[in-house]
């Protein structure tokens, strides 16, 4: 007997811009990581995912061809890193065998340590972020979300790694990153010369494919976006992250993540946080998508 009175009388929840499309019929694979163990400020954005799927919902993006997305879910909680690092790899190398591209849904940033190592064949990483996260250690452990790109770097060297809106970082953060080769943009550079800093972005993804996309949304001015871990004043605005997502997405994508909205700390009024995330994940999808077509 046919079920399609079920779908057509019953909402299951939210889902990541409402998709039903199945695993197999989808050129993206969604999946939420409600992970915050390590949350050195403002715990919260285990509770992120839901937050993104709700605003998704009801997000158009002007223009852009559709794509065909599949929301698979939220890995199980934990308080493992170990585990949740685990998990993200497994899936991650699961999505991308069946000739998917993964889009995951944060969590805190850590997360990015578990997903890139799993993947083969990376032309670049590009990451949208206030801080470096290339500290040795913090609060009395070396994994966790300040740490992890020097933990990656360290057990995977890449040739083309971009910081892009960085503005809080220590001495020591920024001579191991000029020592490991990571291109930065600060956010000085994107606030004082816009088209500099777009024409900067340009010629250091020039020729890249299959990139790493990486956006945690504190790299917005907290005026913007106030609801993430860990705020930092003199960020940039959202006009400035939609135009350099599409210079990063128009390469071709590999995999995404997006991270660190934290809904606690979100106006639910309006939600800002939620969606500016969900909407430039929708962004990078499908700018991507036109791109490899």
């Amino acid at each position: 007997m046919s079920r399609d009175w079920i779908r057509f009388l019953f909402y299951k929840g939210p889902s990541f811009v409402g998709t039903d499309a199945s695993f197999e019929d989808a050129d993206y694979a969604v999946f939420g990581v409600p992970f915050d163990a390590t949350a050195s400020f403002r715990p919260g954005s285990r509770f992120a995912p839901l937050s993104l799927r709700i605003m998704s919902e009801y997000l158009e993006l002007p223009a852009e061809k559709s794509i065909r997305i599949c929301d698979l879910g939220d890995l199980h909680p934990t308080v493992s890193v170990d585990v949740m690092l685990r998990r993200v790899g497994e899936a991650v190398e699961r999505i991308v065998e069946a000739g998917k591209i993964p889009v995951i849904l944060g969590g805190e940033h850590t997360l990015t340590l578990g997903s890139i190592p799993r993947l083969g064949g990376i032309g670049g990483l590009v990451i949208f972020d206030a801080h470096l996260d290339m500290r040795d250690e913090f609060m009395d452990t070396r994994i966790n979300h300040t740490t992890w790109l020097r933990r990656l770097l360290e057990e995977k060297r890449m040739e083309h790694v971009i910081v892009v809106g960085a503005r809080a970082y220590t001495e020591e953060e920024f001579a191991v990153a000029d020592d490991m080769g990571v291109q930065l943009v600060t956010s000085s550079e994107i606030f004082l010369d816009f088209r500099g800093a777009v024409k900067k972005l340009d010629a250091l993804t020039s020729g890249l494919k299959n990139i790493y996309l990486s956006i945690d949304v504190d790299v917005l001015d907290p005026g913007y976006a106030p609801g993430v871990s860990n705020p930092e004043p003199g960020g940039i605005a959202p006009i400035h992250l939609y135009e350099l997502i599409k210079i990063v997405a128009a390469r071709g994508l590999m995999a995404m993540d997006i991270v660190e909205v934290n809904p606690l700390f979100d106006n639910w009024s309006a939600a800002a946080c939620a969606i500016y995330a969900a909407y430039y994940a929708m962004l990078s999808s499908t700018t991507s998508s036109s791109a490899s077509r």
